[in-house]
Protein backbone atom coordinates (compact mmCIF):
# COMPACT_ATOMS: atom_id res chain seq x y z
CA UNK A 1 0.00 0.00 0.00
CA UNK A 2 1.85 3.16 -1.36
CA UNK A 3 1.54 7.04 -0.15
CA UNK A 4 -0.81 7.67 -2.55
CA UNK A 5 -2.96 5.14 -1.38
CA UNK A 6 -6.12 6.67 -0.32
CA UNK A 7 -6.69 4.56 2.51
CA UNK A 8 -3.52 5.72 3.99
CA UNK A 9 -4.65 9.36 3.95
CA UNK A 10 -7.83 9.24 5.58
CA UNK A 11 -10.30 8.09 3.35
CA UNK A 12 -11.42 4.50 2.93
CA UNK A 13 -13.16 2.98 -0.24
CA UNK A 14 -16.55 3.08 1.71
CA UNK A 15 -15.94 7.08 1.92
CA UNK A 16 -15.07 7.06 -1.73
CA UNK A 17 -18.12 4.96 -2.61
CA UNK A 18 -20.46 6.67 -0.66
CA UNK A 19 -19.27 10.42 -0.49
CA UNK A 20 -19.07 11.83 -3.89
CA UNK A 21 -18.42 15.91 -2.15
CA UNK A 22 -15.78 14.69 -0.30
CA UNK A 23 -12.87 15.38 -2.20
CA UNK A 24 -14.28 18.77 -3.58
CA UNK A 25 -14.32 19.26 0.17
CA UNK A 26 -11.13 18.43 0.71
CA UNK A 27 -9.83 20.31 -1.55
CA UNK A 28 -12.10 23.44 -0.55
CA UNK A 29 -10.07 22.86 2.81
CA UNK A 30 -6.60 22.85 1.64
CA UNK A 31 -6.82 25.70 -1.00
CA UNK A 32 -8.70 27.86 2.36
CA UNK A 33 -11.40 28.84 0.07
CA UNK A 34 -12.67 31.08 3.20
CA UNK A 35 -10.20 33.30 2.40
CA UNK A 36 -10.70 33.83 -0.82
CA UNK A 37 -12.51 37.31 0.15
CA UNK A 38 -8.81 38.60 0.37
CA UNK A 39 -8.29 38.80 -3.09
CA UNK A 40 -11.77 38.79 -4.18
CA UNK A 41 -12.51 42.71 -3.05
CA UNK A 42 -9.54 44.48 -4.62
CA UNK A 43 -10.27 42.45 -7.71
CA UNK A 44 -14.18 44.04 -7.25
CA UNK A 45 -12.56 46.77 -6.31
CA UNK A 46 -9.96 47.46 -9.74
CA UNK A 47 -12.98 46.28 -11.62
CA UNK A 48 -14.85 49.17 -10.89
CA UNK A 49 -12.41 51.60 -10.84
CA UNK A 50 -11.74 50.56 -14.34
CA UNK A 51 -15.92 50.19 -15.23
CA UNK A 52 -15.46 54.36 -14.32
CA UNK A 53 -13.65 54.62 -16.70
CA UNK A 54 -14.17 52.51 -19.87
CA UNK A 55 -16.37 49.68 -20.82
CA UNK A 56 -15.16 46.27 -19.95
CA UNK A 57 -15.46 42.96 -21.32
CA UNK A 58 -17.06 40.52 -19.33
CA UNK A 59 -14.56 37.89 -20.26
CA UNK A 60 -11.53 39.48 -19.13
CA UNK A 61 -12.68 39.98 -15.85
CA UNK A 62 -13.37 36.55 -15.78
CA UNK A 63 -9.44 35.78 -16.37
CA UNK A 64 -8.75 37.92 -14.07
CA UNK A 65 -10.69 36.35 -11.40
CA UNK A 66 -9.70 32.71 -12.33
CA UNK A 67 -6.05 33.90 -12.53
CA UNK A 68 -6.33 35.48 -9.10
CA UNK A 69 -8.29 32.76 -7.62
CA UNK A 70 -5.38 30.26 -9.13
CA UNK A 71 -2.82 32.18 -7.41
CA UNK A 72 -3.54 32.43 -4.33
CA UNK A 73 -4.80 28.99 -3.75
CA UNK A 74 -1.54 28.20 -5.08
CA UNK A 75 -0.08 30.24 -2.55
CA UNK A 76 -2.01 28.60 0.11
CA UNK A 77 -1.20 25.31 -1.13
CA UNK A 78 2.65 25.98 -0.90
CA UNK A 79 2.16 27.54 2.72
CA UNK A 80 1.08 24.11 3.67
CA UNK A 81 3.73 22.61 2.46
CA UNK A 82 6.41 24.84 4.29
CA UNK A 83 4.91 25.14 7.23
CA UNK A 84 4.17 21.93 8.24
CA UNK A 85 6.08 20.98 10.68
CA UNK A 86 5.21 24.19 12.22
CA UNK A 87 1.75 23.61 11.93
CA UNK A 88 2.28 20.09 13.36
CA UNK A 89 3.44 21.51 16.65
CA UNK A 90 1.05 24.16 16.37
CA UNK A 91 -1.67 24.01 19.51
CA UNK A 92 -4.25 26.88 19.15
CA UNK A 93 -5.14 25.71 15.47
CA UNK A 94 -8.44 27.32 14.03
CA UNK A 95 -10.33 28.69 11.44
CA UNK A 96 -8.16 31.01 11.04
CA UNK A 97 -4.46 30.28 11.53
CA UNK A 98 -2.46 26.81 12.12
CA UNK A 99 -3.02 26.15 8.08
CA UNK A 100 -6.00 23.83 6.45
CA UNK A 101 -4.46 20.60 8.52
CA UNK A 102 -4.50 18.59 5.28
CA UNK A 103 -0.61 17.52 5.84
CA UNK A 104 -0.78 17.47 9.64
CA UNK A 105 -3.94 15.32 10.10
CA UNK A 106 -2.95 13.19 6.51
CA UNK A 107 -5.92 14.01 4.71
CA UNK A 108 -3.96 14.25 1.52
CA UNK A 109 -0.08 13.51 0.39
CA UNK A 110 2.71 16.25 0.29
CA UNK A 111 3.20 15.19 -3.67
CA UNK A 112 -0.06 15.61 -4.43
CA UNK A 113 -0.32 18.97 -2.81
CA UNK A 114 2.72 20.31 -4.71
CA UNK A 115 1.31 19.17 -7.85
CA UNK A 116 -1.90 20.95 -7.16
CA UNK A 117 0.29 24.42 -6.59
CA UNK A 118 1.84 23.71 -9.63
CA UNK A 119 -1.65 23.54 -11.26
CA UNK A 120 -2.89 26.27 -9.98
CA UNK A 121 0.44 28.80 -11.15
CA UNK A 122 0.24 27.19 -14.42
CA UNK A 123 -3.83 28.12 -14.33
CA UNK A 124 -3.03 31.60 -12.98
CA UNK A 125 0.04 32.58 -15.34
CA UNK A 126 -2.51 31.14 -18.60
CA UNK A 127 -4.88 33.71 -17.26
CA UNK A 128 -2.30 36.42 -17.33
CA UNK A 129 -0.64 35.54 -20.74
CA UNK A 130 -3.74 35.95 -22.57
CA UNK A 131 -5.07 39.39 -20.93
CA UNK A 132 -1.08 40.75 -21.39
CA UNK A 133 -1.48 39.52 -25.03
CA UNK A 134 -5.45 40.50 -25.81
CA UNK A 135 -4.82 44.40 -25.51
CA UNK A 136 -3.23 44.06 -21.10
CA UNK A 137 0.09 44.84 -22.35
CA UNK A 138 3.19 44.20 -20.59
CA UNK A 139 1.80 46.03 -17.28
CA UNK A 140 -0.47 43.10 -17.00
CA UNK A 141 2.89 40.49 -17.28
CA UNK A 142 4.46 42.98 -14.54
CA UNK A 143 1.57 42.97 -11.98
CA UNK A 144 1.26 38.69 -12.42
CA UNK A 145 5.18 38.31 -11.88
CA UNK A 146 4.86 40.42 -8.78
CA UNK A 147 1.53 38.61 -7.30
CA UNK A 148 3.37 35.27 -8.25
CA UNK A 149 6.39 36.15 -6.63
CA UNK A 150 4.95 37.59 -3.59
CA UNK A 151 2.65 34.49 -3.38
CA UNK A 152 5.70 32.07 -3.52
CA UNK A 153 8.19 33.44 -2.02
CA UNK A 154 6.15 34.43 0.92
CA UNK A 155 6.35 30.78 2.12
CA UNK A 156 8.94 29.07 -0.17
CA UNK A 157 12.95 29.30 -0.26
CA UNK A 158 15.41 31.31 -0.56
CA UNK A 159 13.55 34.38 0.76
CA UNK A 160 10.68 33.01 3.32
CA UNK A 161 9.17 36.36 3.92
CA UNK A 162 6.73 35.51 6.69
CA UNK A 163 10.09 33.76 8.06
CA UNK A 164 11.81 37.05 7.95
CA UNK A 165 9.25 39.38 9.30
CA UNK A 166 8.17 40.86 5.86
CA UNK A 167 5.27 38.05 5.67
CA UNK A 168 2.92 41.32 6.47
CA UNK A 169 4.52 43.88 3.88
CA UNK A 170 4.27 41.28 1.09
CA UNK A 171 0.94 40.38 1.80
CA UNK A 172 -0.18 44.17 2.37
CA UNK A 173 1.58 44.86 -1.18
CA UNK A 174 0.51 42.29 -3.24
CA UNK A 175 -3.29 41.92 -1.76
CA UNK A 176 -3.60 45.70 -1.82
CA UNK A 177 -1.56 48.47 -4.18
CA UNK A 178 -0.59 45.15 -6.95
CA UNK A 179 -4.11 43.67 -7.10
CA UNK A 180 -5.93 46.39 -7.21
CA UNK A 181 -4.27 48.07 -10.09
CA UNK A 182 -2.95 45.35 -11.49
CA UNK A 183 -7.03 44.64 -11.79
CA UNK A 184 -7.51 47.95 -13.26
CA UNK A 185 -4.45 48.01 -15.93
CA UNK A 186 -5.74 44.08 -16.99
CA UNK A 187 -9.35 45.65 -17.74
CA UNK A 188 -8.44 48.91 -19.40
CA UNK A 189 -4.93 48.54 -20.52
CA UNK A 190 -3.74 51.89 -18.91
CA UNK A 191 -2.56 52.61 -15.62
CA UNK A 192 -5.16 54.42 -13.04
CA UNK A 193 -3.37 56.27 -10.47
CA UNK A 194 -6.91 56.44 -8.48
CA UNK A 195 -6.57 52.41 -8.28
CA UNK A 196 -3.22 53.34 -6.46
CA UNK A 197 -5.14 55.44 -3.96
CA UNK A 198 -8.04 53.25 -3.06
CA UNK A 199 -5.64 49.99 -3.13
CA UNK A 200 -3.94 51.55 0.78
CA UNK A 201 -6.19 50.61 3.40
CA UNK A 202 -7.36 47.52 2.10
CA UNK A 203 -3.49 46.01 2.19
CA UNK A 204 -3.12 47.32 5.22
CA UNK A 205 -6.62 45.97 6.49
CA UNK A 206 -5.00 42.42 4.80
CA UNK A 207 -1.71 43.19 6.56
CA UNK A 208 -3.49 42.87 9.83
CA UNK A 209 -5.29 39.81 9.10
CA UNK A 210 -1.75 38.32 8.53
CA UNK A 211 -0.47 40.07 11.45
CA UNK A 212 -3.77 38.74 14.08
CA UNK A 213 -3.24 35.50 12.44
CA UNK A 214 0.14 34.89 13.92
CA UNK A 215 -0.56 35.91 17.34
CA UNK A 216 -1.86 32.22 18.67
CA UNK A 217 1.07 30.82 16.15
CA UNK A 218 4.22 32.66 18.44
CA UNK A 219 5.12 29.69 20.00
CA UNK A 220 5.47 27.17 17.28
CA UNK A 221 6.81 29.28 14.56
CA UNK A 222 9.52 29.62 17.63
CA UNK A 223 10.48 26.61 18.02
CA UNK A 224 11.14 25.94 14.40
CA UNK A 225 12.78 28.99 13.82
CA UNK A 226 10.07 30.89 11.85
CA UNK A 227 10.99 33.99 12.87
CA UNK A 228 7.84 36.03 12.28
CA UNK A 229 6.96 39.91 13.21
CA UNK A 230 5.04 38.19 16.05
CA UNK A 231 7.98 36.37 17.40
CA UNK A 232 10.20 39.69 16.16
CA UNK A 233 8.31 41.63 18.44
CA UNK A 234 6.24 39.61 20.67
CA UNK A 235 2.83 39.42 21.56
CA UNK A 236 2.15 42.94 23.28
CA UNK A 237 4.17 44.85 21.16
CA UNK A 238 2.53 42.88 17.89
CA UNK A 239 -1.06 44.24 19.51
CA UNK A 240 -0.31 47.85 19.57
CA UNK A 241 0.74 47.42 15.95
CA UNK A 242 -2.26 45.82 14.57
CA UNK A 243 -4.19 49.28 16.74
CA UNK A 244 -1.61 51.35 14.91
CA UNK A 245 -2.67 49.72 11.61
CA UNK A 246 -6.36 49.87 12.15
CA UNK A 247 -6.33 53.13 12.63
CA UNK A 248 -4.14 54.13 9.91
CA UNK A 249 -6.52 52.23 7.26
CA UNK A 250 -9.46 53.61 8.82
CA UNK A 251 -7.74 57.62 8.53
CA UNK A 252 -7.02 56.65 5.22
CA UNK A 253 -10.21 55.57 4.46
CA UNK A 254 -11.65 58.85 5.90
CA UNK A 255 -9.43 60.71 3.49
CA UNK A 256 -10.18 59.13 1.01
CA UNK A 257 -14.41 59.04 1.08
CA UNK A 258 -13.98 62.94 1.31
CA UNK A 259 -11.89 63.25 -1.74
CA UNK A 260 -14.82 60.77 -3.48
CA UNK A 261 -17.69 63.40 -2.13
CA UNK A 262 -19.13 60.86 0.34
CA UNK A 263 -18.71 61.97 3.88
CA UNK A 264 -22.26 60.81 5.43
CA UNK A 265 -21.77 57.30 3.94
CA UNK A 266 -18.27 56.59 5.95
CA UNK A 267 -20.14 57.57 8.92
CA UNK A 268 -19.92 53.16 9.70
CA UNK A 269 -15.56 53.69 10.23
CA UNK A 270 -17.23 55.01 13.59
CA UNK A 271 -17.36 51.33 14.51
CA UNK A 272 -14.18 50.31 14.34
CA UNK A 273 -12.63 52.48 17.06
CA UNK A 274 -14.28 50.43 19.99
CA UNK A 275 -12.63 47.64 18.55
CA UNK A 276 -8.85 49.52 18.74
CA UNK A 277 -9.60 50.24 22.25
CA UNK A 278 -10.52 46.88 22.59
CA UNK A 279 -6.95 45.56 21.36
CA UNK A 280 -5.51 48.08 23.53
CA UNK A 281 -6.95 46.33 26.44
CA UNK A 282 -5.61 43.64 25.69
CA UNK A 283 -2.24 44.02 24.85
CA UNK A 284 -0.56 42.65 27.95
CA UNK A 285 -2.47 39.29 27.83
CA UNK A 286 -1.70 38.74 24.09
CA UNK A 287 -5.12 37.40 23.16
CA UNK A 288 -3.49 34.14 24.37
CA UNK A 289 -7.29 32.89 25.03
CA UNK A 290 -8.40 31.08 21.77
CA UNK A 291 -12.32 32.59 21.90
CA UNK A 292 -10.52 36.02 22.31
CA UNK A 293 -7.96 34.97 19.27
CA UNK A 294 -10.63 34.01 17.07
CA UNK A 295 -13.55 36.93 17.93
CA UNK A 296 -10.79 39.59 17.17
CA UNK A 297 -9.37 37.90 13.94
CA UNK A 298 -13.21 37.19 12.72
CA UNK A 299 -13.16 40.83 13.18
CA UNK A 300 -10.39 41.95 11.67
CA UNK A 301 -11.55 40.00 8.68
CA UNK A 302 -14.91 41.38 8.83
CA UNK A 303 -13.37 45.35 8.57
CA UNK A 304 -11.32 44.61 5.44
CA UNK A 305 -14.20 42.99 3.79
CA UNK A 306 -16.62 46.00 5.00
CA UNK A 307 -14.24 48.20 4.56
CA UNK A 308 -13.48 47.60 0.89
CA UNK A 309 -17.44 46.96 0.44
CA UNK A 310 -17.72 50.53 0.90
CA UNK A 311 -14.84 51.68 -1.16
CA UNK A 312 -16.71 49.78 -3.92
CA UNK A 313 -19.79 51.12 -3.02
CA UNK A 314 -19.13 54.89 -3.52
CA UNK A 315 -16.89 54.06 -6.59
CA UNK A 316 -20.42 52.96 -8.35
CA UNK A 317 -22.13 55.99 -7.15
CA UNK A 318 -19.39 58.28 -8.18
CA UNK A 319 -19.09 56.32 -11.88
CA UNK A 320 -22.96 56.23 -12.30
Amino acid sequence: MGDDDPEVWGMSRFQRRWSPWQPFKLWAQALRVHYLSASLIPVLLGMVIARNETTIAGWRFFLVLAGVFSYHGGANLLNDFYDEETDRLNRQPSLFNGGSRVLVKRLLPAKQLKRAALLCYTTGTVCALGLALSGGGVGVALFALAGLGGGYFYSAPPLCLAATGFGELCVGLVFGPFLVAGTAVALTGRFIPTALLVSLPVGILIAAVILTNELPDCESDRQTGKRTLVVRLGRERSILLLAFLLVLAFCLLFMIGMGLGAPRSWAGLLLAWPMVFWLWSQRRGGLKQGSRFVMTSAGVILLHMASGLMLIMTLIRRGS
